[in-house]
């Protein structure tokens, strides 16, 4: 739902940019306009401007009645989020006596206790703060496209502007409490039949709110009482109901029971003056709370990931797509494509592969039919989009082309060659390697600036993530329009720089080895799966294994001759993983029919369940015993602190190096493509504003002598590196606490700009 709320603008005083105009009616109706483009959000400009203009049109003797609606296709897209980074940047002192949206409040009041009657031409979306100016006045009129929402709570806030008040007055407390604990809008007519809009309009919405107003005396939400039903639910524990559904949907979250205890208060005896005082509290506690700052963060990091330094220049028209390779990524790409109703030419070498691939996504689409979730009109469209073919020839008028195909550098160069030859020289050549240096595939083509990386995550039909890869030719056109690319199919993008893993898999990689080290030390699996769970993770990273195969990195040392071998994106213990591939046991992907297992790895799966392989336990005593390791018990913060503070610290580690342009970037990789707890805003984020640098500076190195301890005494364990403290990392250690980050800011990213002035780091992005 964050695309529903307002997008940040500067907060130039008063400006006529962001105010609000009048004008009266020949029936004497005075409307009101709220303007501030692009979605009329309420920064303070905005409410300073209608707090003046709103009494003329009340003192005015001519006008009978008033309408406010918003200027464009939107009502109110609710509050100028980046105004609460200001807030929070003076402090919690400074709203001791007050709300910090005080001025909001005193806007909706103004309304409220209008003599007129006031009506809410609601022309467009009415979202948080915005359906609040709609609950301030006496009536709303919605129009037939409209929609109310309440979307604070993604963003870890509550409907502070009399919102959870006012609602509850109007509407049965179930849709109150589900709108403000899930965000979801209702569109007009819903909204109707819940009472929160007394009409819907049949065509201008302006012209019927002024014929409402001036048939109906002045009646304020704020002197009804709450109806009886909602008070009888609420004496029923239907709200303790709602907050326990709320903490299984996101465990660990704050807003949902400051939520309850403001509906609480709008059920309870308490007047509607001392409910606005218990939201006004519950709101502030919120807007200072680190998990409304580490969502507010991530709010404008998605903003920001789009916009790439260097990168300027328009992107390419994406009017037909071609994908080379068939498989389960391939195919995923090619699903993405066709469901924004783009062409796509789907390529593979052998007819049954072909088939095969086509199968599987009439199968997906077939599925979601069957659910209801497409209509049979659709999924024919939808089927008629993807053209298999065997010949290089149809990739002919494609503007650009994913490569899919398996991850074998000589099969990767020889397509490209093939593509080459058969496609426009302006068409892009993408690929969706994870694995191979894209600048050695990309050499044997004449024109390497049409070349970048597309790394999609399995599946790509399902998961949000896209990292694009910028490699050393790559123009800015062909990067501008991977971005644009990203855009279309609705990827969270990130460009990334062309190093080992990128930034997903190469921060995974110490977190997936730690993870087999406090095993082997100690721990059980269940433990360390449940620790990084209850931390906020989808999963655990024993699991995780078992999910993604726990073959991918043994096949690659396999093809590399060389069982020790350690990259960036893969670290020893091996001897577990390599003892279970040895006998076909990858995961969830390897049923064993012996036992009537679904899948075998780590875990034995049968349908939901899983359990630890008791084989598995005992191999892991037998590997214990040949390397000489006594198991000790490990604690649970032993075993967050190691899985994530060497993730953090290889972050930083790529920043430095230059090879992503800022924190946020890592942090939106992590939150949508890895299962990172939004909560805590991203791993970058988790580090400056949860634990500290210097804690984390400090842990490293206790943890990096006990690895050099152990790999220098013990050949059984082979070398790492990951808890080398990264340089910036050092750096912004020495300044946290001394230096002034500017609401918004990161430390990291103010340290970071000093460092990349002494140049010398290899990425692109460290000379922008």
């Amino acid at each position: 739902s964050s695309h529903l709320l307002s997008n940040p603008q500067p907060t130039a005083c008063c400006s006529q940019a962001m105010s609000t105009s009048i004008s009266v009616r020949p029936d004497g109706v005075g409307v009101i306009t709220l303007d501030n483009a692009p979605v009329n959000s309420l920064s303070q400009a905005l409410v300073a401007s209608f707090k003046q203009e709103f009494p003329k049109l009340v003192n005015d003797p001519k006008v009978k009645a008033i309408v406010v609606t918003g200027k464009g296709p939107l009502f109110c897209g609710g509050a100028e989020i980046s105004e609460f980074g200001i807030v929070a940047a003076q402090g919690k002192d400074a709203f001791k006596d007050t709300s910090p949206v005080q001025s909001l409040s005193d806007m909706i009041d103004m309304m409220d206790a209008c003599p007129k009657t006031t009506v809410a031409a609601i022309n467009g979306q009415a979202l948080g703060g915005g359906a609040e100016v709609g609950l301030g006045c006496h009536y709303r009129v919605a129009a037939a496209k409209a929609a109310v929402a309440f979307p604070e709570v993604s963003l870890g806030l509550l409907p502070g502007g009399q919102g959870t008040q006012r609602l509850p007055r109007v509407a049965p407390l179930m849709t109150a409490m589900q709108m403000i604990l899930q965000g979801k809008p209702l569109p007009a007519q819903a909204a109707m039949k819940n009472g929160i809009v007394d009409a819907v309009a049949k065509e201008d919405v302006v012209n019927e709110a002024a014929a409402f107003a001036l048939s109906k005396p002045p009646n304020p939400i704020s002197k009804r009482p709450v109806p009886h039903a909602n008070r009888f639910y609420a004496a029923s524990g239907a709200l303790e109901q709602g907050l326990l559904m709320a903490t299984n949907q996101a465990p660990g979250m704050i807003a949902p029971e400051a939520i309850i205890n403001c509906l609480k208060a709008a059920c309870s005896k308490m007047s509607f003056r001392e409910g606005l005082k218990v939201e006004a509290s519950e709101f502030t506690r919120l807007v200072f709370s680190v998990q409304s700052a580490a969502l507010r963060h991530l709010f404008f990091a998605e903003r920001l990931a789009s916009k790439v330094p260097g990168v300027n220049e328009k992107p390419a028209p994406l009017k037909k797509i071609g994908i080379l390779g068939a498989g389960l990524m391939g195919g995923g790409i090619a699903m993405c494509f066709a469901q924004k109703g783009i062409p796509v030419v789907l390529k593979d070498a052998k007819q049954e592969w072909l088939d095969g691939g086509m199968k599987k996504i009439q199968g997906l689409w077939a599925g979601q039919a069957k659910r209801g979730r497409l209509t049979e009109e659709k999924f024919k469209q939808l089927m008629g989009l993807i053209k298999p073919t065997l010949k290089y020839e149809d990739f002919g008028d494609c503007d650009m082309v994913i490569e899919a195909v398996p991850e074998i550098m000589d099969l990767k160069k020889q397509v490209f060659l093939d593509m080459e030859k058969h496609m426009r020289p302006d068409a892009l050549i993408c690929t969706n390697t994870s694995g191979l240096n894209i600048d050695d595939i990309a050499a044997v083509i004449k024109d390497p600036s049409r070349v970048m990386g597309c790394h999609f995550f399995s599946p790509a039909n399902v998961m949000q993530l896209l990292e694009n890869v910028r490699t050393k030719h790559s123009s800015e056109r062909t990067l501008s329009t991977g971005m644009a690319m990203g855009k279309l199919i609705s990827k969270k993008t990130v460009m990334v720089g062309n190093c080992d893993g990128f930034v997903g898999n190469r921060m995974v990689a110490p977190y997936g080895a730690e993870a087999k080290m406090l095993w082997e030390e100690g721990a059980t699996p269940e433990q360390i799966d449940a620790a990084a769970q209850k931390f906020g993770m989808a999963m655990g990273p024993l699991a995780l294994g078992d999910l993604v195969g726990q073959e991918l990195f043994w096949k690659q040392r396999k093809a590399a001759g060389d069982m020790k071998k350690q990259t960036k994106t893969y670290f020893g213990p091996y001897e577990i993983v390599d003892w279970l591939c040895d006998q076909g046991r990858f995961g969830q992907k390897t049923p064993d029919p012996k036992i009537k297992a679904d899948g075998r790895g780590i875990f034995i799966h049968r349908g939901r369940n899983k359990e630890v392989d008791p084989e598995v336990i005992a191999k892991m005593d037998e590997v214990r015993k040949t390397k000489g390791v006594t198991p000790r018990v490990i604690s649970d913060e032993e075993v967050i602190e190691r899985l994530f503070f060497p993730l953090i610290n290889e972050g930083f580690k790529i920043l430095e190096e230059g090879f992503v342009a800022r924190s946020s970037d890592i942090d939106i990789v992590y939150i949508f493509g890895y299962g990172f707890p939004p909560a805590k805003g991203g791993p970058m984020f988790y580090a400056e504003n949860y634990v500290g640098f210097q804690k984390i500076l400090e842990r490293l190195k206790v943890f990096n002598e006990q690895a050099k301890e152990r790999f220098t005494k013990n050949s059984h364990y082979l070398p790492i590196d990951y808890f080398e403290p990264s340089k910036l990392l050092e750096a912004c250690a020495a300044k946290q606490g001394s230096t002034k980050v500017p609401p918004g800011a990161t430390l990291i990213d103010v340290v970071l700009k000093e460092f990349r002035k002494q140049g010398g780091a290899p990425g692109p992005f460290s000379k922008l």
